[in-house]
């Protein structure tokens, strides 16, 4: 029992000149809104427009795809009762082919818009990086959280850096 009171007082004493020791120094905190961010940035603006760029690309490519399959589906059915059994499994073959083929470029260009925007997150990610840490050892700051991050609850709006974080960024874009 003595042993434990002691190691609890130790625990508190060092804990005590800890909190000393973190407040001795000014804090300064900042916060920034990726979500307001990303609709105000002209730079991220002109990312996201190449990104739909090539998405409306490959389902253009995709659509086209869908378009010959219909076209062979209708194809089937309108000569199916002409057909000899041969030439109806032939046709079918080709359709089912055609099918998988379709199948096959629909999910190649899924991973290839993911892999796109996983590649441009990335990528803005660790340029947003850069220009925070440039203004928070700038503007000497303690801390720069984002404005949804798990915990925080509340936040004065002067804390708010992201208008500076949007112009450093453009800037640095430019």
């Amino acid at each position: 029992m003595k042993k434990l009171f002691i190691l609890m007082a130790g625990v508190v004493l060092i804990l005590g000149f800890q909190h000393q020791a973190f407040c001795a120094g000014s804090t300064k905190f900042g916060f920034v809104d990726i979500e307001k961010f990303q609709g105000q940035s002209k730079s991220f603006q002109k990312i996201k427009e190449g990104l739909q760029q090539k998405f409306a690309s490959l389902q253009k490519k995709l659509d086209e795809k869908k378009d010959e399959l219909i076209e062979i589906e209708n194809e089937l059915k309108k000569q199916s009762m002409m057909l000899s059994l041969d030439a109806k499994e032939d046709k079918a073959k080709e359709l089912e082919k055609k099918r998988r083929h379709f199948k096959y470029l629909a999910d190649d260009f899924t991973q290839e818009m993911k892999q796109a925007q996983l590649e441009a997150r990335r990528s803005l990610g660790k340029e947003l990086e850069k220009v925070v840490e440039k203004i928070g050892k700038k503007e000497g700051y303690t801390l720069i959280l984002e404005k949804r991050t798990v915990g925080l609850v509340y936040f004065d709006n002067a804390l708010d850096i992201t208008d500076q974080v949007i112009r450093e960024y453009d800037k640095m874009k430019k």
